[in-house]
């Protein structure tokens, strides 16, 4: 995917820690008639049977992946990528490419738009960083992020904090951000801030 940068359109991807509310984010986008494109709906497609995920995952791990009806198991795959070294790079090997390949075909049909908007929530975990014109990401005070976690995935304080803790931490992100999204505020707050940041970023 690295000739994604070289298209006219701007391609933009949005990503942040749990919490920090990138759905309402993608939604308010959408709402001002922007195309998002979503990483985690592709990989889900990817896994269905017959498709090419699913085919390349079946030939390396067998029936290890898969649940009684043959369907790709996500808690054996989860169990799979830390259970022996080296399962989470060849999943990963498997997965990302068929990922960007269904990415950029999806980009070539939306060449028409000024600005073009991507979720992916472990971009810079995974490196993809360089695979679009900007990265934005969306952000929240920490005590803030904890109580969404709480109030939304309904987990103790102490399960929100480990879960943030696997996940790289929300100030790397903001650092090496093109643009933040803070969303300290309520909805108008929020959507006052991304209509500032989308005046900039069309302003190209």
């Amino acid at each position: 995917m690295s000739d994604m940068s070289e298209k006219a359109m701007k391609k933009i991807g949005i990503t942040g820690v749990m919490g920090a509310g990138k759905s309402s984010v993608i939604e308010m986008l959408k709402n001002a008639g922007y195309h998002v494109l979503d990483c985690d709906r592709i990989n889900d497609e990817l896994l269905m049977k017959g498709h090419a995920g699913y085919q390349a995952l079946i030939a390396e791990f067998k029936d290890t992946i898969c649940d009684a009806q043959g369907d790709v198991d996500r808690m054996k795959m989860s169990v799979l990528m830390f259970q022996e070294a080296g399962n989470k790079e060849k999943i990963e090997a498997i997965l990302h490419p068929l990922i960007q390949a269904r990415l950029q075909q999806e980009l070539e049909q939306l060449q028409q738009e000024t600005l073009v908007f991507v979720e992916v929530p472990l971009l810079y975990e995974v490196g993809w960083e360089s695979c679009f014109d900007e990265v934005w990401v969306v952000a929240a005070d920490e005590e803030l992020l904890l109580k969404r976690l709480q109030q939304h995935r309904h987990v103790a304080k102490a399960e929100a904090k480990a879960r943030l803790r696997k996940q790289l931490p929300q100030a790397v992100k903001v650092e090496k951000a093109d643009r933040v999204l803070w969303n300290n505020g309520d909805k108008e707050e929020l959507q006052s801030n991304i209509y500032a940041i989308l005046k900039e970023a069309e302003g190209f």
